[in-house]
C-alpha cells in the first residue's frame, strides 16, 4: 500500500501556514496591532518554500511539468498569488492585501484537493513542450490579474468610505457644526460616533491608502498580467494547430479565455482613450475576474470540449 506522496505532505504544512497567516491579517484588521500583520508576512514566507517544494516534488513524481489538470493548475496559481503579495509587503511595505491575497490562495488550495488526483502520466494531447510554456503563461497571468481585482475592491472600499465621510462632515456643516441643543458636533466623533456605518468608513479610511493609490495599483497589474494572457492565449492558439490542425475554432475554453482577454482590453483601451479610471475601471476588473475564474474552472470541470481533459 503507497504512502502519502511528499508532494502532498508538503502541500498541507503550507495549507497551515497560509491558514495561520490569513488569521493572522484578519486579526490585524481587527486590533490594528502591527504585530499581527508582521505575524502574517511570516507565515506566507514559511508556507511559500514548502508550496514551491510540493509543486517540484509533484513534477518529479509525475515526470512532468506539473500543470497538467485542475489540482496541479489551481496550486500553481495559488503560488503566483503568494508570491506577488510577498512582493508587495516587502518591497512595497503594503500588506493591505493580506487578507484577501491569502484568503484566495487558501480557497484555490482547498479547491484544489477537492480536485486531487494521484501523480500520474499525461494524457496524449499534452505531451508538448507547449504545455509548459501555454499553461505557465495562462497561470501566471492569473494570479497576476487577480490583484488588479483586489486592489479594484479595495478602491471601491475606499470610495465608499470617502463618500460618507464626506457627506457627514457636509451635514454637520448645514447644521452649522451644532446640534439643536447648542453642542458642537466633532465630523471625527460626537453624537454621531454610534452609526456603524460612520465607524465602519473610518476604519477603512485608516487602514487604506488613498482611492488614487489604490486605482493605480490595480492599473499597474494590468499592464503586468494583460501581455503575459496574451501571450498565453497566443501560445494556446500555435499549440492547438499543432494538436488539432487548426489555430482557433471557438472551443469553450478558448472562447472564453478571449473573452477575458476582451474585457481588459476594454479596460485598457477606455482608460487610455476615454479617461475610465477608478469606479469604472474597478467594474471591468471584477468582470475581468469573474470571467477568469469561469475561463479556468466552470469551463473545464463543467462543459465539455476539447480541453475536458484538464479536470482529470
Amino acid at each position: 500500500m503507497h504512502g502519502t506522496p511528499l508532494s502532498l505532505s508538503l502541500f498541507w504544512v503550507a495549507v497551515v501556514a497560509y491558514l495561520a497567516g490569513f488569521l493572522a491579517f484578519i486579526l490585524h484588521m481587527a486590533f490594528r496591532r502591527r504585530g499581527l500583520s508582521d505575524a502574517g508576512v511570516v507565515a506566507a514566507m514559511t508556507g511559500w518554500p514548502f508550496h514551491l517544494g510540493s509543486i517540484v516534488a509533484r513534477a518529479l513524481e509525475a515526470g512532468h511539468w506539473p500543470l497538467g489538470n485542475m489540482y496541479e493548475y489551481s496550486t500553481g496559481i495559488s503560488l503566483i498569488l503568494v508570491t506577488a503579495f510577498l512582493v508587495l509587503a516587502l518591497r512595497h511595505r503594503m500588506r493591505l492585501v493580506g487578507a484577501p491575497a491569502m484568503g484566495l490562495a487558501v480557497a484555490l488550495l482547498g479547491l484544489a484537493y477537492m480536485l486531487y488526483v494521484p501523480p500520474g502520466s499525461l494524457v496524449p494531447a499534452l505531451h508538448s513542450y507547449w504545455l509548459t510554456i501555454h499553461v505557465t503563461a495562462m497561470a501566471t497571468s492569473s494570479g497576476i490579474l487577480t490583484f488588479s481585482f483586489l486592489f479594484g475592491m479595495l478602491y471601491l472600499a475606499r470610495r465608499w468610505a470617502d463618500l460618507r465621510l464626506q457627506a457627514h462632515a457636509q451635514a454637520a456643516g448645514s447644521r452649522g457644526a451644532v446640534t439643536p441643543g447648542g453642542t458642537p458636533v466633532s465630523v471625527g466623533g460626537g453624537r454621531s460616533g454610534g452609526d456603524p456605518r460612520l465607524a465602519a468608513a473610518r476604519t477603512v479610511v485608516r487602514a487604506l491608502p488613498n482611492a488614487g493609490t489604490l486605482d493605480l495599483w490595480s492599473y499597474r497589474f494590468v499592464m503586468l498580467g494583460f501581455p503575459i494572457w496574451s501571450f498565453g492565449v497566443i501560445c494556446g492558439a500555435i499549440w492547438g494547430e499543432h494538436a488539432w490542425g487548426r489555430y482557433w475554432g471557438w472551443d469553450p475554453k478558448e472562447t472564453f479565455a478571449f473573452i477575458t482577454w476582451v474585457t481588459f482590453a476594454i479596460y485598457l483601451h477606455a482608460r487610455v482613450t476615454y479617461g475610465w479610471r477608478e469606479a469604472r475601471a474597478a467594474a471591468i476588473t471584477a468582470v475581468g475576474f469573474v470571467s477568469i475564474l469561469f475561463t479556468l474552472y466552470a469551463v473545464n470541470l463543467w462543459i465539455v470540449g476539447l480541453h475536458s481533459y484538464a479536470k482529470a
